[in-house]
């Protein structure tokens, strides 16, 4: 019966927005609301798919009608009933909404939903590439509005996927600067030693077991209490490892380290790149 409802106000939609004569012209407004209404309708009827165009159709309307604050609030709309079996067409609606926000200057509510876009590439579409991009853009936005808590943890997310990708030098850039940031912040200091431990990850991933030592030192110049942290000694002990091109013994430490401190997978990954470049480099000897 919803769907139903829903293909009979799409119609009426349609001739308001179709609608010519000597005294009047198409009436945007209305089958704006119509639209909307027919959107609601089909997801009664759990028709997605229906209603997440028929609510795109309503944005057009509103921005027809030069209602472009509406306009994006029903691309926003429409991105939701999208979202759940529609990834790519909700990426298209939330753009399209965000581009209306930066116009009008609403960075904040720009920020949120290019976050969701970043989400989207991530659990849904399983696109590393465009979901770092994304949440760099997030990232930026929440700057702009002072909002450094949500900035950071977008770009921190920026690092995390520069790694995967094998693009060290950003991801490092990014697990430095949010550090250096964190030292005197009561709230964040206790999440330094795990900035600095990912840092040089991606440094010895690169490989660049020098420039990990020097790190090692810089962070400690920094941080006088990472020294005593269990990061430290881990770090120093695989920085050695790597060094000395011991593979067997840089096995050991992750093992022993993987005990206390759970490793998650994206340090494991880094991690088994590490010892892939020392069997290499022992397998280049003999």
């Amino acid at each position: 019966m919803s769907e139903q409802r829903g293909f009979e106000l799409l119609k009426s939609a349609e001739k308001k927005a179709q609608q010519k004569g000597w005294f009047s012209g198409p009436k945007y407004e209305e089958a704006g609301e119509l639209y909307e209404q027919a959107s609601n309708q089909f997801k009664l009827a759990k028709q997605m798919r229906e209603a997440g165009d028929a609510m795109i159709k309503a944005a057009q309307m509103s921005l027809k009608a030069e209602e472009r604050n509406d306009a994006a609030q029903r691309f926003i709309s429409a991105s939701k009933s999208y979202k759940k079996n529609y990834p790519s067409q909700a990426v298209d609606a939330l753009k399209q909404a965000v581009a209306l926000l930066t116009e009008r200057g609403n960075f904040r509510m720009a920020a949120s939903n290019q976050k969701e876009i970043a989400k989207i590439y991530e659990e849904a579409l399983s696109d590393d590439e465009n979901a770092m991009e994304a949440y760099h853009l997030a990232g930026e936005w929440y700057a702009t509005e002072d909002s450094m808590a949500l900035a950071n943890g977008c770009q921190l997310k920026v690092a995390t996927f520069a790694a995967q990708l094998e693009m060290y030098d950003r991801a490092i850039k990014i697990f430095d600067t949010i550090a250096e940031g964190s030292l005197d912040n009561q709230l964040t200091k206790w999440s330094v030693k795990d900035y600095f431990l990912k840092a040089e990850l991606c440094r010895l991933a690169i490989p660049d077991d020098i420039g990990a030592a020097e790190a090692l030192g810089r962070y400690k110049d920094m941080d006088p209490g990472f020294e005593k942290t269990r990061e430290y000694k881990f770090l120093d002990e695989i920085i050695a490892d790597v060094k000395k091109g011991d593979s067997q013994s840089f096995t050991d430490h992750v093992a022993i380290y993987d005990q206390i401190s759970h490793l998650d997978k994206w340090k494991t990954a880094l991690l088994l790149r590490i010892k892939h470049s020392i069997s290499q480099a022992e397998d280049d000897l003999m």
